[in-house]
């Protein structure tokens, strides 16, 4: 910035002196030289603010995310099961054994026979007569059931109805087929000893081992 300022004025100061010169060597006084205008003086540019320093942005730290403890997911506990109760079993009720039937005699011969004969069921106050009359035509058996009471108006056999043929008066008597031998088989007998008829079922049980032939 002095270098600037100071070369103009040298400048006016040689021309000044060299003018000088000139008038001492000639006499004639030559007329002044306007002085060279130089250059303006440059103004000093005032100072500008300095820089603000910006801060260096410092990087924004950011937190580290720290995992969500999950819950440890607990077993949901099973129900024990049950054992079903099964049902008790129940014993399968096994037949009665019926008996054995025993075999008519082969090819029995027609004519009159006795057996004995066994009576069940009603009210047990009834009885019949055994040995029973027998009579055997065409291989089968035909039986007189005589009743210890003169109540009874009809038997019935397989759904088949018999009637009396004993004399009016005297206890019952009918004539039935033998259904079987030493297995009973059941019949039924009306009795009119009560106020209205009434059914009753028996069961009647020839002996094989009895039959006699008269």
């Amino acid at each position: 910035m002095m270098t600037q300022r100071q070369t103009p004025l040298r400048a006016a100061l040689a021309a000044a002196l060299t003018l000088a010169l000139l008038a001492g060597c000639g006499g004639e006084r030559l007329p002044e030289p306007s002085p060279t205008p130089g250059p303006a003086p440059e103004q000093p540019q005032p100072a500008g603010p300095a820089a603000t320093a910006q801060p260096t942005p410092e990087p924004t730290v950011e937190p580290t995310a720290e995992p969500t403890a999950q819950p440890t997911a607990e077993p949901t506990p099973e129900p024990t099961p049950q054992p079903t109760a099964k049902p008790a079993a129940q014993p399968t009720p096994e037949p009665a054994a019926q008996p054995t039937p025993q075999p008519t005699p082969s090819g029995p011969e027609d004519g009159s026979y006795t057996a004995n004969v066994t009576l069940s069921g009603g009210t047990g106050r009834a009885s019949i007569r055994s040995p029973a009359a027998l009579r055997c035509a065409g291989g089968q058996f035909y039986a007189t059931i005589q009743w210890s009471s003169p109540n009874f108006d009809y038997m019935k056999v397989n759904g088949v109805r018999y009637e009396l043929i004993s004399a009016p008066g005297s206890n019952s008597a009918f004539e039935i087929p033998v259904a079987a031998f030493d297995q009973p088989f059941a019949v039924i007998a009306d009795t009119v000893a009560m106020s209205e008829p009434h059914e009753v079922e028996y069961t009647l049980t020839f002996h094989s081992d009895s039959l006699t032939k008269q």
